[in-house]
């Protein structure tokens, strides 16, 4: 499956890339992604698993889709 994503060195760094822009911070086989929305509902849609991560008061949280 193929879809565009820019990886980050941090979560952190993701997360704010992602609010900046409107797209979506995931964790995916380790790597700190930020995908579009296309992006987002394909990994969805063909049950890939990954993680969404948000900064919950200053710490990272990840939450498993497709787990």
């Amino acid at each position: 499956m193929k879809f565009q994503a820019t990886e980050f060195r941090t979560a952190h760094e993701a997360i704010e890339h992602a609010e900046a822009t409107g797209q979506t911070a995931i964790r995916l086989n380790g790597q700190n992604l930020v995908v579009s929305e296309t992006g987002e509902s394909r990994l969805m849609g063909d049950d890939i698993e990954f993680a969404y991560l948000c900064d919950h008061n200053g710490t990272i949280v990840t939450i498993p889709v497709n787990a």
